[in-house]
């Protein structure tokens, strides 16, 4: 399959652009890379917009059961993963963030991109847009929801990036989110280099002594 995923750019005045799902089955036993980005932080809105949906790599062992695959979730950057004949990889990359505020997208072109499959109907509510059963704008509800959303989605003074949840929510929250475990913060693990033995470098690990946290 290769198809757009709807609702996974950031709105904006101007939206982020849509991820794609890819999924590759594996015709031959090998092994594989992949190197791609974003799958615990968000894609930043900017200037009012909001961020875009998180990328996911999603490895089906139809090799080991035809009809009931294990699944196994795989990091944006994974090397030498061995595949088998009839391995199913849906590789999904991320949307981008958004640029601008939502609510001052075209309500029109809102509703077009419904009708295209690059937001769902109720995904439009994100920019403050309410359609009717036919995909056309409901102006009253439209103009009546932006209201109401305007000072929900008011952004700081001076914001530039929207940068969605703090990374301390996202750690948290990873196995359950992405099926992955969360990274350990670099100081947490045994550096090496000659980069180690700067100053600023030593002062930075042991300001980390006694255990990392991010």
């Amino acid at each position: 399959t290769y198809d757009t995923v709807a609702d996974s750019g950031g709105p904006g005045l101007y939206r982020g652009g849509n991820a794609i799902h890819i999924s590759y089955r594996f015709l031959e036993p090998g092994s594989i890379s992949i190197h791609d980005d974003r799958w615990l932080t968000h894609p930043w809105g900017v200037c009012g917009g909001e961020p875009g949906m998180r990328s996911k790599k999603i490895l089906r062992r139809f090799s080991v059961d035809p009809v009931d695959p294990p699944v196994e979730y795989l990091g944006s950057k994974s090397d030498h993963v061995h595949v088998e004949p009839g391995d199913l990889l849906e590789f999904i990359t991320w949307g981008g963030g958004g640029w601008g505020n939502p609510l001052q997208r075209d309500a029109d072109l809102v509703a077009l991109e419904v009708r295209r499959g690059l937001v769902t109907k109720a995904g439009a509510r994100r920019y403050g847009v309410v359609l009717t059963d036919d995909l056309a704008v409901d102006t009253a509800a439209t103009t009546a929801l932006r209201a109401e959303l305007a000072p929900l989605l008011k952004r700081p003074e001076g914001e530039v990036f929207h940068r969605g949840k703090p990374l301390e929510d996202l750690v948290r929250a990873a196995k359950e989110e992405t099926g992955l475990d969360a990274p350990r913060h670099p100081a947490a693990m045994k550096m090496r280099g000659p980069h180690t033995k700067l100053p600023y470098v030593k002062e930075w690990i042991k300001s980390f002594a006694g255990g990392a946290k991010y």
